[in-house]
C-alpha cells in the first residue's frame, strides 16, 4: 500500500459522511474570534448526542465541576466558550470514528483523551499556549492510527508498539499515522497548528513552525506513558523529552502534580467510552 491511498481514503471519508458538515460548521465558530456561546449552544443542540457528550467532558473532575454542569448553557459558564468550542470539534471527529464496541478503537480515543488532559494541564503552565487548542489536539493527535485501524483492521494489528512502529506504520501503510493525521485535519480545514503537532508529536525537534503546541502534545504523550493503564497508549520518554523539560522549565514536581491530576479524573475516562 501506499501513502496516495491513504489520502484518497481520507478523503472519501469526509465526501462521503455528513458528519464533516459539522466538523466545518464548529470550524467556522471555532476560528470566528467574534463568535459567541450563544452561538456555539445553538449548533451544538441539534444535536443531542453531540451535546451529551459535551456536557459529560465538562462534568469531567479534571476541569473541577465534577457533577456541576447540568445543560450546554452551564458548561459554556463554567468552562468558557473556547474550550466548548474545542470540546464540541473534538467530540464531533469521535462521532466521525465511533467504537461500536470495538475494544481496539475505544482504546484508542481513549487515549487520545488521556493525552488531551495532559497536554491541557502541561499548557496551562506555560503561559504562551492555548490549552484549548491543548486540548484538542491531544484528542486528535493519533487520529492517523484510527485511519488505518477503519482502512485496513489486519494490517493495523500487525503493528506492535514500540520504538520501531513508524517504520512498521510506513511498510505496511507507505506512511506513518503522524502524517495520516495531519492530512485528515488539514483536510477539515482544523487551525495550522493543529495539524503541525499531530504530524509532528513523536518528533517535535523536526516541526519548524508552531515549536510550543507541538513540544506539548509531544510532552503530553510521553508523560502519558508513565500513567497510562491503556494497551493503545505509544507514549515513549525520549532525550528529545528532557530537553523539552529544560527548556520550559519544567521540574519533575510539575510532572507528578499532572499525573496527579490525571489519576483523579480517571475514574470520569474510563466510563466516558462505556
Amino acid at each position: 500500500m501506499d501513502a496516495d491511498k491513504v489520502k484518497e481514503y481520507i478523503k472519501s471519508i469526509n465526501d462521503l459522511s455528513t458528519i464533516p458538515v459539522m466538523i466545518g460548521k464548529i470550524n467556522t465558530i471555532l476560528h470566528d474570534t467574534n463568535s459567541s456561546g450563544k452561538e456555539i449552544c445553538k449548533l451544538i443542540s441539534h444535536d443531542v448526542g453531540l451535546a451529551e457528550k459535551v456536557v459529560r467532558v465538562a462534568n469531567s473532575s479534571f476541569f473541577g465541576h465534577s457533577g456541576e454542569v447540568k445543560d450546554l448553557n452551564q458548561a459554556i459558564m463554567l468552562l468558557g466558550c473556547d474550550r466548548i468550542k474545542s470540546i464540541a470539534l473534538g467530540m464531533s471527529v469521535i462521532e466521525l470514528f465511533p467504537g461500536n464496541g470495538s475494544f481496539t478503537i475505544t482504546n484508542l480515543w481513549s487515549h487520545g483523551y488521556e493525552v488531551a488532559l495532559f497536554g491541557q494541564a502541561i499548557s496551562e503552565l506555560i503561559c504562551m499556549t492555548c490549552p484549548r487548542e491543548c486540548f484538542l489536539t491531544g484528542l486528535l493527535h493519533d487520529i492517523g492510527r484510527i485511519v488505518f485501524l477503519k482502512m485496513d483492521k489486519e494490517k493495523f494489528l500487525e503493528i506492535q508498539p514500540g520504538n520501531e512502529m513508524l517504520e512498521q506504520e510506513r511498510a505496511l501503510f507507505g506512511c506513518t499515522h503522524a502524517e495520516a493525521g495531519a492530512w485528515f485535519t488539514a483536510g477539515n480545514n482544523m487551525p495550522e497548528e493543529i495539524v503541525s503537532a499531530i504530524e509532528f508529536h513523536h518528533h517535535p525537534s523536526q516541526a519548524k513552525d508552531y515549536r510550543d503546541i507541538v513540544s506539548i502534545i509531544s510532552l503530553a504523550e510521553a508523560v502519558s506513558g508513565r500513567y497510562s493503564r491503556n494497551k493503545a497508549n505509544d507514549g515513549k520518554w525520549m532525550a528529545e523529552h528532557d530537553i523539552l523539560m529544560m527548556e520550559y522549565a519544567l521540574t519533575d514536581d510539575d510532572i507528578l502534580f499532572v499525573g496527579e491530576k490525571f489519576c483523579a479524573a480517571r475514574p470520569d475516562l474510563e466510563h466516558f467510552f462505556t
